[in-house]
């Protein structure tokens, strides 16, 4: 049994910020977990934002991280490992059996001498890039040595394989990679590649690869989509308490109970101090707690050398960001920390992070080795690559998916420049690219939704990460189409995305890990992998001038059709406002993107709705962060009228402007700091603002619409909610394709208001008894009525010939 003194799970001293989370959800699903909105995490799908901006959402990515025992995410990994043909008999025995077959290596022999030569080395380094030769070193010999050890269970190691995995130095090799356009720059100080991946960077790429060239830069820079791993270092002068490797591990030193039987942790400035636990063997539910409450200094002044230094834990989690990018349904990223003596793994996958107790590589061989033989021996697939899909930005992929209702599908996915993907580490991480079926060609046009008007053929691709529970998209989706079914009025009808195939992939959930780890609430927030096929659309953003404006009414009377239906869109955004061109070359607006949608019978999720810039500002404030406030039609409104302002001052005849562009740093800014911008555009800013010359008419709309806006902000009685009638919605009246009847000018709203007087009462008045159809009304209907006629206003879709 290990004493109370052991070192063995140390917790990690550096720890992610905590705290309230940048973005808000509906009343309907409460942000009990305070966690970065779908919208932060995602922001390079928001055309224009620079790579380098978005750390502070990085940042947010990492609150309310999980924290695990080293031991028990040992015992995952090494489950990975096992020979799927041969008998197995439970997680820990095979901890305990590796460890057992480890030991002697760690004690006799040159090789283990070697070992804990390389390490005392690194352990009387001065600076950190002095850490990272004697690290490789030891890390690689280990790795040769293990390759030799048999464990029953295990998969066993190939003595020649190139797939095999080793460590070797990047810095200061810069790694790039491209985003949408945008180019991101890091300089990971150690990476984990297979041997084919390491011979690509030498200069001599066709000779076989000797050990010692690990310890050299790359000639040739390391690709993201040949990376397995990082390990960032970090050296502290304050090194109180290190020592040198133990001539010999005992096998106390080694006993499974060690990881969760001492504890370190530290203060704001990395002191560490060390509390004894109950040294008992711990059953797997009894673990300790799963959140962290430390904070973590980005730029640690404790560190004299490099006072403004990126911290480590940032940098490993945009390496992360990397890596997920670099493989677009890549299911789950593992890096790795060094402090002085203590490795410290980090687990990400679209969930959240989980922070592992930290290992004593110098003092703990036995552990460290057995961390080394967890990465040696995981097949690719185990390093949270997709089974399924392989797929690399620049490339395309053939993959066959079997359904049980049609049989095998077939896919060719074209991840080429036209892919839109989410660069972040959370969330639904949604990529959309082009995708090739003879299956689903021929099963496009059968669905009782299908739209005749839109003459295209090709089909799109969507990936991503919806949490499970909530409502799924293909279930919102038939309810969607199943209102338009009865939609005689044309609001609905041909203004929605068609849906051709779509499947859930069960084994991806997120939970399982939590489980296996025995981690509390393990089932919130989960999410897995959903792909869905549809007919392609174009975004709205090519359009100019009256086409522009046209769509976008389109859009905005099939959103509120669909609202008095009970179905909430909830993330209105420039991206999810598409549109495709009949046959007649007419552009018709599609309101897109309903897996962040609510029906009247969703269940509560956890995820935020809605994209920071385009939110209304009330879902911006930290009541509304907190789940306090109720998402009503008026927020939605409100986003409608803030993405006409987007597009009218960043477009010009469909193309974003060059830099700078006016609310650029909307794009990276948390919820509370937008909102304060919004509020001083509304104010000051929007006066002096002027639209690009193909927006000009859409822009004197976007005016008059911010206007309202302001006055509601302002007048709207604290406490007084827009309500729904139905009474009121109801009239026979087609004369712009809205559904209202012009009759419904006569009543008071804010437009006429406007018109009136600027007196205070007159606007109180206005805004003191409201309804959805007068919030349809005095921000969105009556303003474009002044500048677009009848006909560009009729929303139905003229019947095919």
């Amino acid at each position: 049994m290990a004493n109370a003194s052991s070192t063995t799970g140390v917790a990690a001293p550096i720890t992610p910020p905590r705290g309230v989370g940048s973005g808000p959800e509906s009343k309907s699903t409460p942000l009990r977990l305070a966690v970065s909105s779908a919208a932060v995490s995602e922001y390079i799908s928001t055309a224009g934002v620079n790579v380098n901006d978005i750390r502070s959402s990085i940042r947010r990515d990492l609150k309310n991280y999980r924290k695990c025992p080293v031991d028990k995410m040992l015992q995952e990994l090494l489950y990975r490992c096992v020979d799927r043909s041969k008998p197995f008999t439970n997680k820990p025995t095979l901890l305990d059996d590796c460890l057992k077959a480890i030991l002697p290596m760690c004690n006799k022999g040159n090789d283990a001498q070697n070992i804990k030569q390389h390490l005392g080395d690194l352990m009387a380094s001065t600076v950190e890039e002095q850490m990272y030769e004697p690290f490789i070193q030891a890390s690689n010999l280990a790795l040769d040595l293990l390759s030799k050890l048999d464990v029953p269970g295990l998969v066993c190691s190939k003595a020649h394989d190139d797939d095999k995995i080793l460590f070797h130095q990047n810095d200061p090799k810069i790694m790039a990679q491209q985003h949408q356009g945008e180019m991101s720059i890091w300089k990971p100080n150690v990476v984990i590649v297979s041997r084919t991946s390491a011979t690509k960077v030498r200069k001599q790429s066709g000779q076989a690869f000797k050990d010692e060239e690990a310890l050299e830069k790359p000639t040739q820079p390391f690709q993201w989509t040949d990376v397995r791993s990082t390990v960032e270092f970090r050296h502290k002068k304050t090194r109180t308490g290190l020592s040198m490797p133990h001539e010999t591990n005992a096998v106390k030193d080694c006993d499974i109970p060690a990881a969760t039987s001492s504890h370190q942790t530290s203060d704001a400035r990395g002191r560490s101090t060390s509390r004894a636990l109950n040294n008992k063997r711990r059953h797997s539910s009894q673990t300790p707690d799963s959140h962290s409450n430390k904070k973590l200094r980005y730029h640690d002044d404790s560190d004299e050398e490099e006072p403004q230094r990126i911290h480590p834990v940032l940098q490993s989690v945009s390496y992360a960001t990397e890596l997920f990018a670099a493989h677009v349904v890549r299911q789950s990223v593992i890096t790795y920390i060094v402090e002085n003596d203590k490795i410290y793994l980090w687990y990400f996958d679209r969930q959240d992070a989980i922070q592992c107790s930290g290992i004593n590589f110098v003092q703990d061989l036995p552990r460290f080795m057995l961390l080394l033989l967890a990465m040696q021996r995981m097949p690719y697939t185990e390093w949270g690559y997709s089974p399924v899909f392989k797929l690399e930005p620049g490339s395309s992929s053939q993959v066959r998916v079997l359904d049980e209702k049609i049989g095998e599908v077939d896919l060719t996915l074209d991840l080429s420049d036209k892919c839109t993907t989410r660069f972040g580490l959370r969330s639904r991480a949604t990529a959309v690219f082009p995708v090739k079926s003879e299956m689903l060609s021929a099963l496009a046009p059968t669905p009782p939704h299908h739209n005749p008007h839109n003459p295209t053929s090709e089909l799109v691709a969507k990936l991503y990460w919806p949490e499970e529970e909530r409502e799924s998209e293909p279930a919102i989706l038939e309810k969607v189409y199943e209102i338009a079914k009865k939609d005689t009025e044309g609001k609905v009808r041909y203004h929605v995305p068609e849906m051709v195939w779509f499947r859930k992939f069960e084994d991806t959930s997120t939970a399982i890990i939590r489980r296996a780890l025995g981690l509390e609430n393990a089932e919130r927030g989960r999410r897995v992998l959903y792909i869905v096929i549809f007919r392609k659309l174009e975004p709205i953003t090519d359009l100019s001038d009256k086409q522009f404006l046209a769509t976008w009414w389109h859009i905005v009377v099939c959103h509120y059709a669909l609202w008095k239906n009970d179905i909430h869109h909830c993330d209105i955004s420039p991206s999810n406002l598409m549109v495709y061109k009949t046959l007649g070359g007419r552009w018709i607006g599609v309101l897109n993107d309903f897996d962040l949608s609510s029906t009247r019978d969703s269940p509560s999720g956890l995820e935020l709705a809605g994209t920071v810039p385009f939110m209304a500002i009330e879902l911006l404030t930290q009541k509304a962060i907190e789940g306090n406030v109720k998402h009503m039609y008026w927020h939605d409104a409100e986003s409608f009228i803030w993405v006409l302002t987007w597009v009218c001052l960043r477009y010009q005849e469909g193309q974003l402007l060059s830099r700078p562009r006016p609310l650029d740093q909307w794009l990276t800014l948390d919820a509370i700091k937008c909102r304060i911008e919004k509020n001083d555009f509304l104010m000051f800013g929007r006066h002096d603002m002027k639209p690009s010359q193909s927006h000009k008419r859409s822009w004197k709309v976007a005016k008059l619409s911010l206007r309202a806006v302001g006055l509601f902000n302002v007048f709207r009685p604290r406490g007084v909610e827009p309500i729904h009638s139905k009474s009121e919605d109801s009239d026979n009246s087609e004369s712009d394709g809205s559904g209202e009847s012009e009759s419904d000018d006569s009543e008071t709203d804010g437009s006429k208001a406007d018109e009136a007087t600027d007196s205070v009462e007159a606007h109180r008045r206005a805004f003191s008894s409201l309804t959805d159809a007068k919030v349809f009304k005095m921000f969105l209907r009556n303003k474009i009525r002044t500048q677009l006629r009848a006909k560009y206003l009729d929303v139905r879709v003229e019947p095919t010939s």
